[in-house]
């Protein structure tokens, strides 16, 4: 992973070219261009992506469930 610096917001690791160095509660820390973008759109916007990722979230929790255990879900 030589030349990737760990983003604080998304968890990922990325390239240096794509980060910056911020500050954060007295703290240099390193976020992602692409998630300050990101957080720079207005609040409706960011509730709707939030409500979008809830969904594919729960949708995708109950698939990865075993069979046995999806049986008590729709019983």
């Amino acid at each position: 992973m030589t030349g990737k610096v760990f983003c604080y917001h998304c968890r990922n690791y990325h390239p240096l070219e794509e980060m910056t160095c911020m500050e954060s509660k007295g703290r240099k820390r390193w976020r992602c261009r692409k998630s300050l973008a990101s957080s720079r759109t207005n609040q409706a916007q960011r509730d709707a992506f939030g409500g979008r990722v809830s969904e594919l979230n729960k949708a995708n929790d109950l698939r990865s469930l075993p069979h046995c255990v999806l049986e008590l879900f729709v019983a």
